[in-house]
């Protein structure tokens, strides 16, 4: 369990830190759903069947 919330916290942190140092623009709303999926896969990965 406490591996789990450590990932989703280092993914967060490390997403966060790539949308300070990523350009704006056209492709920002683009980069924030790929980034979403990744948060979203993480929190779900305890979830999957083994």
């Amino acid at each position: 369990m406490t591996d789990w919330v450590r990932s989703i916290f280092l993914m967060v942190t490390v997403i966060s830190f790539l949308e300070g140092i990523l350009p704006g623009g056209r492709m920002k709303k683009y980069l924030e759903f790929i980034f979403a999926l990744t948060v979203l896969g993480v929190i779900l990965s305890p979830l999957q069947p083994s």
